[in-house]
């Protein structure tokens, strides 16, 4: 009963603290968006339990991840598709070498195979958190990072684009899904490309 509230506390700790990461490295303030991520960061930890304890798919979590973030990114933080990928990618990198040092440093007499669902991952992913966000806050607290003129790499009706593909992923998700017989899934997804769309057409004004 507890694993599953578990998984989406620390998961959607993790995944916010990524996404801090992403956005300090290049000067944004992850706080502005706060709302907006934890509910995308809750959506994508929910799919992914499904993904990796219903499916044993944890192969397609980190992509369906990065899109996700790429998404949110691209139509909440409204940053272009190609600096949004930019961002995601390297923010992900780093998050990964971070837990990566930790994972050798605190925890290197455990076996990486008995992490999944322990508590000493759930340890590992609030102590990787912790950090990440104290650098996060350090990053932007001092202005240090990349600055980029983000506008120069975008589109002309990239909100067009942006949406095409979020209905396209959405719709090649659900078909995958469909085959695994997991509707829950595919809510999730429904629910996460529902709010994408909703910044990419209602918010579009506002850039």
């Amino acid at each position: 009963m507890w694993e599953p509230i578990r998984f989406l506390l620390f998961s959607t700790m993790e995944s916010f603290a990524a996404f801090s990461l992403m956005l300090s490295i290049f000067r944004l303030k992850a706080t502005d968006y706060a709302w907006q991520a934890i509910v995308v960061m809750l959506i994508m930890s929910a799919q992914s339990y499904v993904l990796r304890e219903e499916l044993a798919l944890a192969v397609v979590v980190p992509i369906i991840s990065i899109l996700l973030y790429i998404f949110l990114i691209t139509t909440v933080v409204k940053v272009p598709i190609l600096w949004s990928s930019i961002i995601t990618i390297t923010g992900f990198s780093i998050y990964g070498v971070i837990q990566s040092l930790i994972l050798k440093g605190i925890f290197h007499d455990v076996p990486t195979i008995q992490f999944q669902g322990s508590a000493q991952g759930a340890l590992l992913q609030a102590i990787t958190s912790a950090t990440v966000l104290l650098l996060s806050w350090v990053l932007y607290k001092f202005g240090i990072g990349f600055m980029a003129d983000f506008e120069k790499l975008r589109f002309k009706w990239e909100h067009f684009i942006v949406s095409g593909l979020i209905v396209f992923s959405l719709i090649a998700v659900t078909i995958m899904l469909y085959y695994n017989d997991v509707w829950l899934n595919i809510v999730f997804f429904a629910l996460a490309s529902g709010m994408f769309l909703y910044y990419a057409f209602k918010k579009e004004e506002e850039i």
